[in-house]
């Protein structure tokens, strides 16, 4: 019987190309095929070239023929052996279900193990599924069992965008100098966890003759979301709302959706408040002083008693 080729592939529901991948090296002879050029350009044998496929954002797994719908790739395994047993491991955020989980109306993004074990078919075939809720790429291994186990290993990442936006978190001052510039910044995430960087913000700025708040942008060094807004010029409260765009549906099994921020700052005249802080710690020092001159006569004082009996001094109150 010759031997067989694994194929590994995106989207099964679509014809593999004609490109094959090398083969693993000790002698393995699983190969890659790679993903039709219709589909997506990555070859999947390294992390920097892994298949994409977008983040389940629903909640859903989806292994469409559609790249923009689907969130879970479907990947056949062809043994060397009809009916050979097939060892199937992922790494990172990648997670593995099996053809039947993916029919289940119960299967969600919780549903994925890191380990399958299957069985090919009378004609040497298996299919299971795998999405990545990172955007980092984990690999998948798979082994056929046998004295000479052969085996292959793809590598996945998954994708996401503003769309998924799902949790901000900003911070600012609680007070700041009249007229001065506020800074506030803070990060997004999508419902995975997942860093972004190009949702849109509004931002507004009320109280007093405050500026007009600028709407936070990313900032590639700072790896953050960054806006500024000038301070009133007169001592009061301002309020500061910072609000995303474009968000993802609320699902409760992501958790509470978190887009939007709101500050109440101080605005003080900080040179006044600085000296008088200033004059408060000569008092509190002065005082402390004077409490720890009378604490060393007092212990001098009871020693002084204790010797003379006859003759004591008055305790400092």
């Amino acid at each position: 019987m010759s031997k067989k080729l694994i194929a590994v592939a995106a989207a099964a529901a679509l014809a593999l190309a004609g490109l094959v991948a090398p083969a693993n090296a000790a002698g393995a002879n699983l190969t890659i095929l790679d993903v039709a050029p219709t589909d997506v350009a990555q070859t999947g044998l390294t992390s920097t070239t892994a298949f994409e496929v977008a983040v389940p954002s629903q909640d859903v797994l989806r292994a469409t023929a559609t790249v923009t719908s689907r969130s879970a790739l479907a990947l056949e395994i062809s043994t060397r052996s009809d009916n050979a047993a097939v060892a199937v491991t992922s790494t990172g955020g990648v997670k593995l279900i099996t053809a039947a989980q993916l029919a289940a109306s119960t299967t969600t993004t919780a549903t994925g193990t890191q380990s399958l074990a299957l069985t090919a078919n009378d004609s040497g075939k298996v299919t299971f599924y795998a999405y990545n809720t990172s955007t980092t790429a984990g690999s998948i291994t798979v082994v056929e069992s046998g004295t000479t186990p052969a085996s292959n290993t793809v590598w996945v990442k998954g994708t996401t965008d503003a769309n998924n936006a799902y949790k901000i978190a900003f911070t600012t001052v609680s007070t700041a100098g009249l007229g001065s510039t506020i800074d506030y910044t803070g990060t997004v995430v999508d419902m995975f966890g997942n860093a972004l960087t190009t949702p849109v913000f509004t931002a507004t700025a009320l109280g007093g003759d405050v500026g007009t708040a600028s709407a936070p942008a990313y900032d590639t060094v700072d790896k953050r979301f960054e806006g500024k807004v000038t301070n009133r010029t007169t001592a009061g409260q301002i309020a500061l709302s910072v609000n995303m765009a474009i968000s993802a549906d609320t699902v409760t099994a992501f958790g509470a959706k978190s887009t939007s921020a709101f500050f109440n700052i101080t605005g003080a005249d900080l040179a006044a408040a600085n000296a008088a802080l200033t004059a408060q710690v000569a008092a509190l020092t002065a005082q402390l002083n004077a409490t720890v001159t009378k604490a060393k006569y007092n212990k001098l004082a009871k020693r002084w008693n204790r010797a003379n009996p006859s003759n004591k001094v008055k305790l400092q109150k």
